[in-house]
């Protein structure tokens, strides 16, 4: 009997302490879809209640939830313009096929922003436009909302439907936009931008252009800002801007780890989550299904290779193909897993040593020692995982953010970096593999990475839980708020005080100068009057 009674006390304790989370995770990225979904994840296994809005932004990601965990599940078509648009300007198509081998021309990628600003928009009108589903969700009373800044229509809904606490949480490393809000500081003297191909070590000219990368990325996410509230305002009924809607969240959770990362200043509400979504073998929930298992088994050494769910490798130019056809053919006693997304291709029928497939367990599989090299695009979920599960590297990053990866990977001597210039160059590949197979001082530094990881102070999924938890207990706190966010470019970083010393010391210069001056011409006026005197 006080077995039972403990059981429903204990029942019944979890059913008060547990809230009620709405996630706004628009089906635009699997990275993003898996970042926002293992949130939710944590919170259902804390016993908390989690329902996951998804407005479809592209029609090709419309399957992507994040979690096979959430259950409470309301997704909104994509608006009929937003398709349109996406049709007739092909980036889509441009993204996954020329990403290759070109790089995106300024011009290009001002035209892809802006369609990009008005995708946003119009798929946001389509959200407010849901007026049914928003009085539902207004009636269900959430204690937390959680959503992405790279959209910023997560942020006038939870507004619009009276949910107070508000968490952001980005799949990247940080987002620029975010900073500027908080009044954090970054400082691109010595931080790579998030796009940034340089290290934290930069010339004069390096520093300029990693000012610039930090600049655009911020301009352009406030301007797809101001188009997404510009498209809703006849249906939200609040005042906010989006500075104000970014600034008053509870924190600020980054998929990024100061333990792997470039070390940086932050404030309070910034919240370091990375690799709180990827599974060790520590935690005993690393498992291969027998086909993977057998795979693994044929050869002494096995190679991974995957460039991520944006660029296909069904896509590459045929000499890119090709150069790796011929490594893998160099190689016969090496295994090869090609992540390869057109179905029963016969690209690589001939050699026994390659498997050619659409989709493979890529943690379980980094997680097993039997897998012995990595080629990866550099994507942060991929970077992250292999950083984790203590595995080498060749890193070939394509495009956005992976060339700054890359080089955060390569600086703690378990990661060794390509250009994707190099894809069709055979031998140029075939040396790098043999370079960090070989040589084991990559395999000993990338498990020296995952030790520190693994023995790291606090858990990143603890981390989470624990700052929602927080969040709703105490809501956003006027105390955690800084100043800095108010400041301008120069008092932020002190420009006007060193105009004023800088004014100060011309003063005082031109002072001694007037005064030396003075004094010149009057000792020469008495030497000139004692000689005529003489």
């Amino acid at each position: 009997m006080n077995i039972y009674f403990i059981l429903l006390s204990f029942l019944l304790f979890n059913l008060l302490d547990a809230y009620k989370v709405l996630v706004f995770n628009p089906a635009f990225g699997a990275s993003h879809s898996n970042f926002l979904g293992k949130i939710s994840d944590i919170l259902i296994d804390a016993g908390h209640d989690v329902t996951m809005l998804i407005p479809i932004s592209m029609q090709s990601k419309k399957h992507l939830v994040g979690s096979k965990k959430v259950k409470k599940i309301i997704k909104i078509d994509q608006d009929p313009r937003s398709i349109e648009l996406y049709r007739e300007s092909g980036h889509e198509d441009v993204l996954r096929k020329q990403v290759w081998k070109v790089d995106l021309d300024i011009l290009k990628f001002f035209d892809m922003a802006a369609n990009f600003s008005k995708n946003c928009g119009y798929q946001c009108e389509q959200v407010f436009r849901q007026t049914e589903i928003l009085e539902n969700l207004r009636n269900e009373k959430y204690d937390l909302g959680i959503t992405e800044s790279l959209f910023i229509c997560g942020y006038p809904l939870f507004d619009h439907i009276g949910i107070k606490t508000v968490i952001n949480a980005d799949s990247v490393l940080f987002m620029d936009i975010m900073k500027s809000a908080l009044g954090e500081p970054a400082f691109p003297s010595f931080y790579p931008a998030l796009i940034s191909p340089k290290t934290d070590k930069m010339t004069m000219l390096e520093r300029i252009g990693n000012t610039l990368q930090m600049i655009l990325p911020a301009y352009f996410s406030k301007m797809r800002f101001e188009e997404e509230l510009k498209m809703i305002k006849p249906y939200y009924n609040g005042t906010k801007t989006w500075r104000e809607h970014l600034e008053g969240v509870a924190f600020n959770l980054v998929n990024s780890n100061r333990y792997l990362d470039y070390a940086s200043p932050t404030l309070p509400k910034t919240v370091f989550i990375g690799g709180m979504q990827v599974k060790t073998k520590k935690n005993g929930k690393v498992k291969l299904d027998e086909e993977w298992h057998d795979l693994l088994n044929q050869r002494k050494q096995n190679v991974l290779v995957s460039f991520g769910s944006n660029a296909f490798s069904s896509d590459m130019p045929d000499e890119f193909k090709n150069a790796f056809l011929e490594v893998f053919a160099s190689m016969p006693n090496v295994t090869f897993i090609w992540k390869y997304e057109e179905a029963n291709a016969t690209l690589a029928s001939h050699l026994r040593n390659v498997k050619l497939t659409t989709w493979m367990p890529q943690n379980d599989l980094l997680a097993d020692p039997r897998l012995t090299l990595f080629v990866t695009h550099g994507g942060l979920g991929s970077s992250t995982e292999l950083a984790y599960q203590g595995k080498p590297a060749i890193v070939i990053p394509l495009m956005a953010d992976q060339p700054r990866n890359a080089h955060m990977l390569t600086r703690h001597g378990g990661a060794l970096q390509l250009d994707k210039k190099d894809l069709s160059d055979a031998d140029i590949i075939r040396k790098a593999i043999r370079d960090v197979l070989e040589n084991k001082i990559y395999q000993k530094n990338a498990e020296k990475l995952a030790k520190i990881l693994e023995d790291q102070p606090y858990s990143p999924a603890d981390v989470v839980l624990k700052h929602c938890d927080f969040a709703v207990k105490f809501g956003p706190l006027d105390t955690l708020q800084s100043e800095g966010r108010n400041l301008n470019l120069f008092q932020f970083y002190s420009y006007d005080i060193f105009v004023v010393l800088c004014l100060i010391i011309l003063f005082i210069v031109v002072f001694i100068v007037l005064i030396f001056t003075v004094c010149l011409r009057l000792f020469r006026k008495f030497f000139s009057n004692k000689v005529k005197k003489e």
